[in-house]
């Protein structure tokens, strides 16, 4: 696999030799890329928010290698980026010593798995699991899937992609029913409660790379809604 990774992303230097702005983006560490790359707008969509502007070039590069090109450099400075904000995240809506961050990747089907070998999402996620040494989130990768893909969205617009957008995600139940801390016996009363606790409790965080219209991650939260858990919000790398 990694010569296989190693002659494609040879063909693609060869195909579309790296910029002078792709070239300054991977130059810089984490903390730098924080600082320097620009800030996106408000993101379409209550309770989401994104950290760079995907219509800089820089900013559009740099998600390019994470999504293509599995680049560790970019993943790096993907991670430390989502990270801060979540820990932002917490500062601002953390409630109870009780409060439990599930953090959770926009899932792709497996047939874009098994042809790309990585869904660049869970890489991000990866990342963060990796820097946060104080355990603050509960990365979860199996309680969001994903039963097709979206069709080619380029040419859409906004309620189109929103209307094609239906019904791609699925909510695993065994997943969810660990998460809200569920008791099959449905008469026992200190169960009940302590489930209602945990999912009022529970702040839902769901990541992708980018959010363009904001199709995806409506869906996908709004899933999560109607599947019971009450705090769901989106974060995204770029918009």
């Amino acid at each position: 696999m990694t010569i296989l990774k190693t002659i494609f992303n040879t063909i693609l230097d060869a195909l579309f030799p790296r910029t002078t702005s792709e070239l300054e983006s991977l130059s810089y560490s984490p903390e730098q890329a924080w600082q320097k790359l620009p800030h996106a707008p408000r993101p379409p969509l209550p309770r989401t928010d994104s950290i760079f502007a995907y219509k800089d070039e820089k900013v559009a590069k740099l998600v390019w290698n994470i999504k293509y090109k599995k680049s560790a450099k970019a993943i790096a400075i993907g991670g430390y980026a989502l990270r801060l904000r979540l820990v932002e995240l917490i500062k601002k809506h953390v409630t109870s010593i009780f409060q439990n961050f599930v953090i959770i990747p926009i899932p792709i089907t497996k047939r874009r798995k098994n042809e790309r070998g990585y869904n660049q999402c869970e890489l991000l996620v990866n990342e963060i699991e990796r820097l946060d040494i104080d355990k603050k989130f509960i990365i979860c990768k199996d309680l969001l899937g994903r039963v097709h893909h979206l069709s080619r969205q380029t040419l859409k617009n906004r309620e189109d992609r929103l209307e094609s957008a239906k019904g791609i995600f699925t909510v695993n139940e065994e997943t969810r029913k660990r998460i809200m801390n569920e008791d099959n016996q449905i008469g026992n009363e200190l169960e009940i409660i302590n489930s209602e606790n945990n999912i009022d409790n529970t702040i839902i965080i769901v990541i992708d790379d980018v959010i363009t219209t904001g199709s995806t991650m409506k869906e996908a939260m709004e899933t999560l809604q109607n599947a019971g858990f009450k705090n769901v919000f989106g974060l995204s790398l770029a918009h």
